[in-house]
């Protein structure tokens, strides 16, 4: 492959960016015994940069089955380098596409690495020690804010591969979803905590982010780990959107799941490592849309009590509707698209938006 000074040249350079020998002799070893040639050096080195990508993948699995607790975490930090994750989101479109161009662009919403990405960060922080305020916190802050990071290039992705011109993000997803009916998507998991409002105390209404009359956003997981959430408009709703995120996004949007579904023999891991750590290392920017000026958006509580989600009595509901009877509706509205043929989602999109486009038009005659 290579005269063995240069080899070494090489590996060295793949070793600064965080690579391990070890990995490195295995994958090109590998390519090989595959007959496969190397190609520019320069290639390789950017891919091994590039996060989620093939080669990147292939050197992940190959660190990941020698793995220590430290050597997790150690491989976590190259993959925050990888990505430029800062220490602290911003919000900023212009940084959220600077994020998003340093992850692969073929990489999938369903690609099994999300799996094995999410095994590794549970390796390095065991039981509770990613909430905790010790260790090394820039990288737990990172990490955690990494999910919304996901997220926002899963719905992205969609958009990009689905969403046609006039189609909306709903209708999008569904068309995603139709055309891989094999994957393990579920509308299963609670909405609660993705529906925030302000509850205000003199009229005892429901004050919902951006100004809506209403809210019942909704939750569709894939293999549990890929997390989408839609407004009622049929809106991705995320924490950042190189789109622009709304204040409904930056309160009760997606966030990609680190943890497995809460079992008795998995120690609570959702709760572990994504219900309880928002508290923790949240970005700033989204405390701030959150705390609202001292009227801080909640989430429903986990009952049938006054201000609970499946209360037809609480603020939360709406022409005596609980908050959950409400995203169960509009679950099932959802679930339509996904009984429409492909076809018809499209020209249906189209027919949208050339009424769109004539009643502006007649609004500026």
């Amino acid at each position: 492959m290579y005269p063995k000074e240069e080899k070494e040249q090489f590996f060295q350079r793949l070793q600064s960016i965080g690579w391990y020998q070890t990995a490195l002799e295995q994958v090109f070893e590998e390519i090989g015994e595959q007959g496969k040639t190397v190609s520019e050096e320069g290639d390789y080195l950017q891919e091994a940069q590039l996060f989620g990508g093939p080669f990147f993948q292939k050197l992940w699995l190959a660190e990941e089955v020698q793995n220590s607790r430290l050597g997790a975490q150690e491989l976590l930090v190259l993959a925050m380098k990888a990505v430029g994750m800062p220490e602290e989101l911003s919000g900023d479109k212009s940084e959220t596409n600077l994020l998003l161009a340093r992850i692969a662009p073929d990489l999938t919403p369903h690609d099994c690495f999300w799996k094995i990405f999410s095994k590794t960060l549970r390796q390095a922080f065991p039981a509770d020690d990613f909430s905790q305020r010790d260790g090394n916190q820039k990288l737990k802050r990172q990490l955690h804010q990494f999910r919304y990071v996901i997220s926002c290039q899963q719905a992205q992705w969609v958009r990009e591969h689905y969403r046609q011109t006039g189609m909306t993000d709903a209708e999008a997803l569904a068309s995603y979803l139709k055309d891989w009916p094999a994957l393990p998507y579920s509308f299963q998991e609670s909405s609660r905590l993705h529906n925030k409002a302000y509850i205000d105390k003199m009229s005892e209404q429901a004050i919902y982010p951006d100004g809506q009359a209403s809210q019942a956003n909704i939750k569709i997981l894939i293999d549990f780990h890929t997390e989408f959430i839609l407004d009622q408009g049929g809106r991705f709703l995320n924490i950042i959107d190189p789109e622009g995120a709304s204040q409904n996004g930056i309160v009760n949007g997606a966030s990609f799941n680190y943890g497995e579904r809460n079992r008795p023999v998995n120690q609570a891991s959702h709760t572990r490592y994504d219900v309880k750590t928002p508290a923790v290392w949240d970005p700033r920017f989204r405390r701030l849309v959150i705390e609202n000026g001292g009227r801080k958006f909640k989430s429903p509580q986990n009952n049938r009590g006054p201000l609970g989600y499946r209360s037809a009595k609480s603020p939360y509901a709406r022409k005596g509707r609980s908050a959950y009877k409400q995203v169960k509706e509009e679950i099932a509205r959802f679930k339509k698209l996904l009984n429409r043929p492909s076809f018809l989602l499209r020209s249906w999109a189209c027919f949208r938006q050339f009424w769109q486009k004539f009643f502006a038009q007649k609004n500026t005659d």
